[in-house]
């Protein structure tokens, strides 16, 4: 009988107190984590994507996202043959 009655008693105010400490110290662990985690992924990105870009494009090269490569732009008249300013060759029959 008297474990029913501990039962159904409200709970006294020290145990709400207990559990909201819980509760904060896990929130403020789960969002230091995600700051953390936030804070790692930006640098990734940074320093495999943004920095190596941007050197490239300083260095006055072509920039390739998909295969990360920075390129050298070959100009047209190195595979044509025509300097520029030279009209073009008629067609041959």
């Amino acid at each position: 009988m008297a474990q029913q009655r501990e039962a159904l008693a409200p709970p006294r105010a020290g145990d709400y107190k207990t559990t909201m400490n819980q509760v904060f110290a896990r929130t403020r662990l789960i969002l230091i984590g995600l700051f953390v985690l936030a804070v790692a992924a930006t640098s990734y990105y940074q320093f495999y994507y943004l920095w190596p870009m941007q050197k490239c494009e300083r260095a006055g090269a072509w920039w390739d996202p998909r295969d990360r490569q920075c390129l050298t732009p070959i100009p047209i008249w190195r595979l044509t043959g025509r300097m520029p300013g030279e009209p073009k060759a008629a067609a041959k029959p």
